[in-house]
């Protein structure tokens, strides 16, 4: 389900169709990861100091396949976010491989109060995927919970809105690669 493979020293990497795979490289171990809305190449290990490997060199890359997030969808939760105060709230920008679009949509909240939040996640078509997780922190700064850090696996976009109370909120985002 992952497999690991070598950066070839004289050639270029063929490019990896979907999925994920490793990447040992001259300079360090990378994640790649191709998937309908995101493809990346992030390094996530070293080498040992002077251990020289036989291999190429790779360079980080990161391409969203609908290109920037609209600001208008970022203030559009926000907004709406707002209205929850002061409970904190969750949604998501929803990415539609069929047409290439983004789409928010907010959470369910199941329980809710100005520190935590627990929500259900509405079905998604064939065609779609999670690809930005967005909640917020109320009228607390933004920044990366334990709980956070506990929720965030799989492969997504990640962002926390805070001070909300105020005109000008603050704002974490984060891309998780397997709650890396």
């Amino acid at each position: 389900s992952c497999p690991v493979i070598s950066a070839p020293m004289f050639s270029a990497l063929l490019a990896l169709p979907e999925g994920q795979r490793m990447v040992l490289a001259g300079d360090g171990v990378y994640l790649q990861f191709t998937g309908p809305w995101l493809t990346v190449t992030t390094r996530v290990g070293d080498l040992a100091p002077g251990l020289r490997l036989p291999y190429g060199r790779m360079a980080e890359d990161l391409r969203f396949a609908f290109g920037a997030i609209p600001l208008v969808m970022i203030e559009e939760f926000i907004r709406r976010a707002r209205r929850a105060l002061p409970n904190e709230a969750a949604g998501a920008l929803i990415f539609c491989s069929t047409d290439g679009s983004l789409s928010p949509r907010m959470h369910e909240p199941i329980e809710c109060g100005a520190g935590h939040i627990r929500y259900r996640i509405a079905g998604l078509a064939d065609d779609e995927v999670l690809a930005v997780d967005l909640h917020t922190h109320g009228r607390l700064p933004a920044f990366w919970s334990e709980v956070d850090n506990r929720d965030d696996l799989g492969v997504r976009l990640c962002g926390v809105f805070g001070n909300l109370d105020r005109d000008t909120p603050s704002a974490k985002f984060r891309l998780v690669l397997n709650g890396l």
